[in-house]
């Protein structure tokens, strides 16, 4: 009885852990939003099951949400409990904004922009979800 209770105890120790490890390590699609009035264009540095990546540009009309997808199609996912990081600047004719910050360096067409970190939360379907606002 003792041995049965023993490994019982154990068993459920090593479950509790593993579940603990799965929900750390939760991939989930990445979905922004351009809360903003103006078009913008994104490059984004995401963590996936397989490590850093840098993407880009997206392009996102005022207003406008979208998934991010890979050039092949498949959409982006991100590990839920590490920083999403972009960089964001308007595209219009009008004052230009960029979102920039101390996270890392991403290069793309001969430059070299600094991301920040993204705040993020899981919506309702389950996927990351990034807004970005000009206010």
């Amino acid at each position: 009885m003792l041995r049965t209770s023993l490994a019982c105890l154990v068993t459920l120790a090593a479950l509790a852990t593993g579940a603990q490890e799965a929900h750390a390590q939760a991939r989930r699609q990445i979905f922004v939003q351009n809360a903003c009035s103006r078009p913008l264009r994104v490059l984004l540095d995401y963590t996936d099951h397989k490590g850093l990546h840098d993407q880009g540009w997206y392009y996102f009309n005022p207003r406008e949400s979208s998934y991010l997808r890979s050039p092949a199609g498949d959409k982006l996912t991100q590990i839920e409990d590490i920083p999403l990081y972009a960089y964001a600047e308007t595209t219009d004719t009008g004052r230009k904004l960029h979102w920039q910050g101390n996270g890392p360096e991403m290069k793309r067409d001969g430059g070299i922009y600094r991301s920040m970190p993204l705040t993020t939360k899981v919506d309702g379907d389950g996927d990351i979800l990034a807004r970005i606002t000009c206010d």
